[in-house]
């Protein structure tokens, strides 16, 4: 079960002989305002109308015991080297406090290993994930485990094997640029959104320029555009990707599922 400000979405997943897949995907889109994902402010701020979009992704969905996947924009990320020997959370709680708009003692803390002793640092704050567990449990579910979505999405591209590329996963309200190499991404930038005319064309400059960070300068840029709003961003950058020399766009949607499956 995910939530952002856009909408409820419930995927149903099934075990078989190839290991999990997802089997049925339903949407309730929620008016504006209802949910605002924020690090440190509210979050659900019309509680009965998310929780009324809850319940009614999972008509026809069997079994109320849920993984719940919070949204992008509630969380500080961060692509860090590990020293040896340093247990990873407490690491990634002592790289990441100066930059957590709450204090660390309340940060609940993942890590996501990436390889080559690094890993993908998240931080977010304990009221936060109190605040969507409060409004999937309120509708009837069972919350076995809690994920953040963009946490999930770089997990499902890892598993997937991503090919080398700038991988732009856009969020509702912030969008992450992680420059692949070798499956494995070797930069990451998280940021709020702007979605004021020209959004699309300042992520293709940003990616351009993660690309030449990673040391990709050199090559055509391949940018790989995953989210809710993947077709349109698409479409915009498109206009004049070809002009511009690149080598490829390509688009998927909802990316937090791929780290759902095994």
């Amino acid at each position: 079960m995910g939530l952002d400000a856009f909408a409820a979405t419930a995927v149903e997943l099934v075990e078989g002989l190839a290991g999990r897949r997802a089997r049925g995907l339903a949407e309730v889109p929620l008016e504006p305002g209802a949910l605002a994902p924020s690090p440190s402010g509210p979050n659900v701020l019309r509680a009965e109308e998310v929780r009324e979009a809850v319940r009614r992704t999972l008509l026809g969905i069997d079994g109320r015991r849920v993984t719940l996947v919070l949204p992008d924009g509630v969380a500080r990320l961060a692509l860090l080297d590990l020293p040896a020997g340093a247990a990873p959370r407490d690491y990634v709680r002592f790289r990441l406090a100066a930059s957590l708009p709450w204090p660390a003692a309340d940060a609940i803390v993942e890590t996501l290993p990436t390889g080559h002793g690094r890993a993908v640092g998240a931080a977010v704050r304990r009221a936060t994930v109190a605040e969507y567990e409060q409004a999937a449990t309120t509708a009837g579910l069972e919350v076995e485990r809690v994920h953040l979505a963009p946490l999930l999405a770089l997990e499902g591209l890892m598993r997937s094997g991503a090919r080398d590329a700038v991988h732009a996963v856009v969020g509702d309200v912030a969008l992450c640029l992680a420059p692949f190499r070798g499956g494995l991404p070797v930069a990451l930038r998280s940021r709020r959104r702007d979605r004021s005319p020209g959004e699309a064309g300042r992520l293709l400059e940003e990616a351009r320029r993660a690309a030449d960070a990673a040391g990709d300068g050199t090559r055509p840029l391949r940018l790989v555009v995953s989210g809710r709003e993947a077709g349109r961003m698409g479409r915009e950058i498109g206009e004049g990707f070809a002009e511009r020399g690149l080598a490829r766009l390509e688009g998927t949607e909802a990316p937090w599922v791929g780290g759902l499956l095994s």
